[in-house]
């Protein structure tokens, strides 16, 4: 399916949510014919120190930086030093998913992030994480292709994300995914996109507002039909529960997320019963579960 205009990228949101589910499983289909649906086995929300000996205990080498607590509060060069002092302890383990949306007021400058970047790398940084949110002002085109020229110069993989369901139009997606894809065409360096749900904690939050499945389930297709360009459109076991997770799988998503080594020491909301209970969704799916890394390397032993 070719989308050469604005009007093609908006019209999507006027479709038919059966007939833009299929047109979506056809490019991934098209993109993906292997029918291998994958998955990430990960720790959970805790201290850099605890990741790391959590990581190797269970024979992994990558680290979420997203599940470290409290990273946003401290400098770069601090987090270059804790990164540095962690493969001094372990060689082989390296980082992933360095969450630059929650460091904004640390990054601040593109120029200082770049200036940093290598020395990141250096200490064993190998991705990035950016969250976009549509409903949120964002900051100026210029900055985000800045930064993912910074990434992409240092051979970092970014992993990017849109957060529906804070009382965004469907035209405001469109212009985020839109922006994702002129961002793709230049660095080349996006390896994965997710679709993320806004859960308002607030008393006075208006519920008819949230996403739907529906929402869900239509942005999930658009963004893999907008998103020719990237390799990988994640779903997620938490976002909407197995059901919605089994259908996301024909809506356009390749992978299925990350869930944690042990279910019960995990603070996520649980849907299912771990890796198990993953792995029969993807069956019943219709393709064949494979556990990944970080940077989407296949195991070949699962």
């Amino acid at each position: 399916m070719a989308l050469d205009t604005a009007t093609d990228f908006y019209v999507l949101g006027s479709r038919d949510l059966i007939d833009l589910g299929m047109s979506a499983n056809q490019l991934r289909h098209d993109l993906h014919p292997e029918r291998v649906v994958t998955y990430e086995l990960r720790g959970r929300a805790c201290s850099l120190e605890e990741s790391v000996s959590e990581t190797v205990s269970h024979g992994g080498i990558s680290v979420d930086l997203e599940q470290i607590c409290d990273i946003e509060y401290g400098s770069l060069d601090a987090l270059k030093s804790s990164l540095a002092a962690q493969r001094s302890r372990f060689s082989a383990v390296t980082f992933q998913h360095l969450p630059i949306s929650k460091l904004a007021s640390s990054v601040g400058s593109v120029l200082a992030f770049g200036q940093i970047l290598p020395d990141l790398c250096a200490a064993g940084l190998r991705s990035i994480s950016m969250e976009f949110e549509p409903a949120l002002s964002i900051l100026p085109k210029e900055w985000f292709r800045n930064l993912f020229r910074a990434a992409s110069g240092c051979d970092l993989c970014i992993a990017v994300s849109i957060v529906i369901g804070n009382s965004e139009s469907f035209e405001q997606r469109i212009d985020t995914l839109k922006l994702m894809r002129d961002l793709q065409q230049d660095s080349g360096s996006i390896q994965v996109a997710l679709v993320r749900v806004h859960r308002s904690t607030a008393t006075d939050a208006r519920r008819e507002e949230e996403a739907t499945a529906v929402d869900y389930l239509k942005t999930l297709a658009t963004a893999r039909l907008l998103l020719d360009n990237v390799p990988h459109i994640q779903t997620d076991w938490s976002v909407m529960g197995p059901k919605i997770l089994e259908l996301a799988l024909r809506f356009g998503a390749d992978d299925a997320g990350a869930i944690p080594w042990n279910q019960s020491d995990s603070p996520e909301p649980s849907h299912h019963g771990g890796e198990s209970e993953l792995r029969r969704i993807i069956r019943d799916a219709g393709f064949r579960p494979v556990e990944r890394d970080a940077l989407f390397r296949q195991s070949l032993l699962r």
